[in-house]
């Protein structure tokens, strides 16, 4: 079989429903970055002080290496499905499966961060509220129920729908960061410094390893090869990653210039007050669900993709009304249930906690696998595509070494439902097959 004749079937790009600015919007939004800069900076700036610009800028670096590994791919691939279908079509039919078993999770994972970061700050900030509220409002998982039901509700109205809301919340919040990066360099007497320091703390690539979580936006729109236009994912993500990385970079610049290493949104509130907490709250609550509304879409598409070839039951491949509808209501139920019962049980910053170090470890996995992807593919034409090799070969020793050396610096709770759900993936396709042949012998 011809591996790009058979992934470019039904590619008719006039009836694509993504544009590349559409595209872009989701995948700033996937990033979440109010949410992102609060969360997961609050702990680079905890754990590394004023090399939190630097660690970011070290993240970007890498995320961007990665980011034009799929801009490489999806140009070929034009099927939807993202990373499963890359590993799938460029190394082995196992391969691309465990790959795409590791992407559900990465996208629950890193979904379910940027949701339960959102619910965890507009729960923070309904306390400091000067009028009283009913007391099941303050229930944790009652919050994470109300943000996770939004963006699957989002998802299930359509992904222009979605586009257009991610194109409006994405606006506001640029222009947020923007100025309150320029306002903590104010406050600072415009103090500017060199963050680059060649002697880092012991914490240094445990902050990278968060901040890989900050500008990876565009690994929520690979699996939209459904509805991207042609050769639109690839170019929004590498506008993504540089804009995002780099935005994110400078928001942690003024703050070092601050001296700043403690809890951001406590921060905002102090200097901002019951004006700021209301639209610090508003913006969360956007930006948590925005996050969720793309990794939700992203899942859906992998687990189509992943049903269409008969690893999960057909019914999940199929189309109502133009959208994979079964395999979205699937995936929210999913998103729902799972954060909300974690909230009940650790609150929201655990599972912030948790699921965020859970999705930089899988977030190296798969990208891992999308650089060797590209490797063995260009490799086949290797006179006209060595820049390729190269690329995909340095992506991957980063992604791998970064994974490798992050591993020391997470819980052993983490590393086991990491290597858990490996394990729990090969089970189940050997299971699959096992019934499967008892069925043809039978």
């Amino acid at each position: 079989m011809s591996d790009e004749k058979e992934i470019k079937r039904n590619t008719n790009d006039k009836s694509r429903k993504l544009s590349t600015g559409d595209l872009f919007f989701l995948s700033f939004g996937g990033q979440a970055p109010f949410i992102s800069l609060l969360t997961f900076g609050t702990v680079m700036i905890s754990e590394v002080g004023r090399q939190g610009a630097f660690a970011m800028l070290v993240a970007t670096i890498i995320v961007a290496l990665n980011g034009l590994v799929v801009n490489r791919l999806s140009n070929r691939f034009k099927r939807g499905g993202g990373y499963y279908t890359y590993a799938h079509y460029g190394l082995t039919e196992n391969l691309g499966t465990s790959t795409g078993w590791v992407y559900l999770a990465y996208a629950l994972s890193y979904g379910g961060t940027l949701l339960s970061g959102g619910a965890y700050v507009t729960y923070y900030i309904l306390q400091v509220l000067p009028f009283s509220l009913p007391p099941f409002v303050f229930n944790q998982w009652f919050i994470a129920l109300i943000i996770s039901g939004l963006a699957s509700g989002l998802v299930v109205a359509g992904v222009k729908a979605s586009a257009k809301y991610a194109m409006v919340m994405s606006s506001i919040e640029m222009i947020v960061i923007i100025a309150l990066s320029i306002f903590f360099l104010r406050d600072s007497g415009w103090r500017f410094y060199n963050p680059i320091s060649l002697r880092i703390s012991p914490a240094f690539f445990e902050a990278v390893v968060f901040g890989l979580g900050i500008p990876t936006g565009y690994g929520s729109i690979a699996p939209l090869g459904y509805e991207a236009a042609s050769k639109s994912i690839g170019k929004a993500a590498i506008i993504v990653v540089f804009y995002g990385g780099l935005l994110a970079t400078f928001f942690f610049y003024s703050l070092g210039a601050l001296g700043f290493t403690g809890n951001l949104v406590q921060y905002l509130l102090t200097d901002f007050g019951i004006i700021g907490a209301l639209i610090i709250g508003f913006i969360a609550l956007n930006d948590g669900t925005l996050g969720g509304v793309a990794y939700i879409l992203a899942n859906s598409r992998t687990l189509k993709a992943m049903s269409e070839d008969k690893v999960f039951p057909s019914i999940l491949g199929k189309n109502v009304s133009g959208k994979p509808l079964y395999s979205e209501i699937l995936i929210s139920g999913i998103f729902i249930t799972i954060i909300s019962v974690l909230a009940k049980f650790i609150g929201l910053y655990g599972v912030f906690v948790v699921l965020g170090g859970l999705a930089g470890i899988f977030n190296l996995f798969i990208h891992s696998s999308a650089d060797l992807s590209l490797v063995r593919i260009a490799a086949k034409r290797m006179k006209r595509h060595w820049q390729e090799v190269v690329v995909g070969i340095v992506a991957t020793l980063v992604s791998i070494g970064v994974m490798l050396y992050s591993f020391a610096s997470f819980s052993l709770t983490m590393i086991t439902i990491f290597l858990g759900w490996i394990v729990l993936g090969f089970f189940y396709l050997e299971i699959k097959e096992m019934l499967s042949s008892s069925t043809e012998e039978g």
